[in-house]
């Protein structure tokens, strides 16, 4: 019995090391977040009439990363085909009843080509900051007072990073009130046709 347990727990540890050796080992190394604020892009166009406005001012999120494929996957000239990535802001405002206002967005960014840098773009509306922050004008600076995201490939982890430190902040619920729906990916906003190759394409969850 002792001999047969013994070669059952050899196989399994055989099992483990060959499941390393094959996993695929896709990397991520993600940057600091960038959060600023931007104006309302403008346009001319003909044929359409002239109304007049006055730019406002967005939440822009910038997060620059690279990706590492295994050669199995293609290597510097692979493509990952989707990491997801959970964004997290905490606003300099509180609920009616005391709870510190966070967003949070799930972003699909597709066809993410390896050897390269590459950005992920998300953004907050105008009306949405208002309606976040009770006043017009926003200034990220003094406006939001912590970010976090974390990335996520094939439903693992894989890296993420916080203003705050000390882990996952936005896993304190209690204090918290998290409201989903108001990020933006930059086709469902004014900046879509800007920056071209820039940033990789999306896809809210």
């Amino acid at each position: 019995m002792k001999a047969l347990c013994t070669a059952l727990a050899s196989l399994t540890l055989l099992a483990i090391a060959a499941q390393g050796q094959t996993a695929p080992a896709i990397k991520i190394n993600a940057k600091k977040l960038k959060v600023s604020e931007v104006e309302t892009p403008q346009f001319q166009a003909s044929n359409v009439g002239e109304k007049r406005w006055r730019p406002k001012k967005w939440l822009e999120l910038d997060l620059e990363f690279e990706i590492r494929l295994p050669a199995s996957e293609g290597g510097r000239s692979g493509t990952l085909d989707s990491m997801t990535v959970n964004y997290y802001l905490a606003f300099n405002a509180t609920s009616k009843d005391g709870k510190r206002e966070v967003l949070k967005g799930s972003f699909n960014y597709v066809d993410i080509p390896a050897g390269e840098t590459n950005h992920g773009l998300a953004f907050v509306s105008p009306a949405a900051l208002r309606n976040i922050l009770q006043r017009d004008g926003f200034t990220a600076a003094s406006d939001i007072q912590g970010w976090g995201y974390e990335v996520l490939v094939g439903g693992e982890r894989v890296a993420g990073d916080s203003s705050l430190g000390g882990g996952p902040w936005w896993e304190k619920a209690d204090a918290l009130n998290i409201s989903e729906g108001s990020l933006l990916t930059k086709q469902e906003t004014p900046f879509a046709i800007l920056w071209g190759d820039y940033d990789v394409s999306a896809k809210k969850k």
